[in-house]
């Protein structure tokens, strides 16, 4: 919801908020006066018979059609004045009438009287419901008036505001082009603009220099690991001793493992700069498929058993270069951990990829494994790098990643929406068919 949305929700619910609260106290303000004011009326027509009397002056003059009630009372109560109000019905006009009455006490030559007049005043229901209409127009108005001039505060104050959103919408930190924001006369937006103008020239700095790293870093590093791997090659034909073979062997695994550690950072950088943005849409089914026949004699060699289910025409939006590193990382890391004799599942829906391994049970939390260079002890020659690789990427992709343990079956799941179903793909030993299934001894 927009900001002057939100404002205009937030003035029209004052309003109605506050609007019945002060009508209530307006309604017992402007009864109450008005009754205050009949009352003292018609306590002065009584002060005014009271004094003819005094005078030894008939009142017949001035009770001529006034409702007026003189009595001889035996003695004046202790409240000189006493008013009430009830509903009687006016037979004249045919219809229940609020009526006043007042009664006033005097002594007059030693004798107590007590005078009382009357007079209709309007009802409370109708003053309510004079007030209810006006303030059904008044809510109407201000609903209306605030909602008109928010769009109208939208278009001209907040117009900067609107161009600096899009100026950072549209900024583009692989570009390393400084974004200059729409001048403003508002003093908060100088400030918003001043620091995203600061941030985002700190931005472009720190990426140009990180990125120039780890370029030179990789590049760097992959010279001197090709002399000593070279180096290495030629002393071991070289008349050697068997110890020192197995030494030299052993420099050459840490060698090649330092060379990947190199590469799956320079990827990890390289994924966190976002580099491999596409709009484009790729058959990921043909990746999957031909990533899974590039580890046929792998699993050969361990004599695994692999079925696939792999649907035809599913499309994503991923760079081609990631989605090959995203399968080839998921079916290396199952054939990696497996067993001897052990079965490889792979489904692709066009809900999500998963990839089920048998193996030894995790040692650990398998959410654990989405950090970098946390790793199984099953494998030693792992780096610790392929499931976070496997997490950056579906988190560039907005991809969701899972994995879960369960009946001594590794499941990795890449999901392409919210919605993980497990269920699309079941367990071996049920009827799957299968479009390919490989098993080999």
């Amino acid at each position: 919801m927009k900001l002057v949305d939100k404002l205009t929700l937030w003035l029209v619910g004052v309003v109605f908020l506050v609007t019945p609260i002060s009508m209530v106290i307006s309604y017992h303000s402007i009864k109450d006066k008005i009754n205050e004011s009949e009352v003292g009326r018609l306590q002065e027509i009584n002060d005014k018979v009271a004094t003819q009397l005094r005078a030894g002056i008939p009142p017949h003059r001035y009770m001529l059609d006034r409702p007026i009630d003189i009595k001889k009372i035996g003695s004046l109560p202790a409240t000189k004045m006493v008013s009430a109000t009830r509903a009687v019905y006016n037979k004249d006009l045919k219809r229940d009438e609020c009526r006043l009455d007042v009664t006033s006490y005097y002594r007059i030559n030693n004798t107590a009287y007590s005078i009382a007049t009357y007079n209709y005043i309007t009802r409370g229901e109708q003053i309510i419901a004079g007030m209810m209409r006006a303030l059904f127009w008044k809510m109407v108005l201000i609903t209306v008036f605030v909602a008109v001039s928010g769009r109208l505060i939208s278009r001209y104050v907040l117009s900067s505001f609107q161009q600096t959103l899009k100026t950072i919408q549209n900024f583009n930190l692989r570009q390393r082009e400084k974004i200059e924001f729409p001048a403003t006369t508002t003093t908060e937006f100088k400030e918003l603009n001043f620091f995203l103008k600061k941030m985002t020239d700190k931005a472009i700095e720190d990426y140009s220099r990180v990125k120039e790293f780890s370029e030179n870093a990789s590049h760097e590093v992959q010279t001197p690991l090709a002399i000593i791997r070279s180096k290495l090659e030629l002393l071991a034909e070289t008349g050697i001793s068997e110890n020192q073979s197995v030494l030299i062997e052993d420099m050459q695994n840490a060698i090649d493992k330092l060379a990947k550690i190199n590469r799956s950072l320079l990827l990890l950088t390289k994924l966190d700069n976002l580099e491999f943005e596409t709009n484009e849409n790729i058959r990921f089914c043909k990746i999957t498929n031909s990533v899974i026949s590039s580890f046929d004699h792998w699993i050969q060699l361990k004599n695994i058993a692999v079925n696939t289910n792999v649907d035809k025409n599913i499309s994503l939006q991923i760079h081609p270069v990631l989605a090959e590193i995203l399968v080839t990382n998921l079916l290396s890391n199952a054939i990696r951990y497996n067993v001897e004799d052990g079965h490889i599942d792979v489904c692709l829906t066009a809900q999500s990829l998963t990839v089920k391994n048998t193996g030894l049970p995790p040692d650990a939390d398998p959410e654990l494994y989405f950090r970098r260079f946390k790793k199984s002890s099953h494998s030693a020659d792992s780096i610790g790098l392929g499931l976070a690789i496997v997490k950056q990427i579906c988190t560039v992709n907005k991809f969701n990643v899972s994995y879960t343990y369960c009946d001594g079956y590794h499941v990795l799941q890449v999901s392409f929406s919210d919605h993980q179903v497990f269920t699309d793909c079941p367990l071996p030993g049920e009827d799957l068919n299968f479009e390919k299934n490989i098993a080999l001894v």
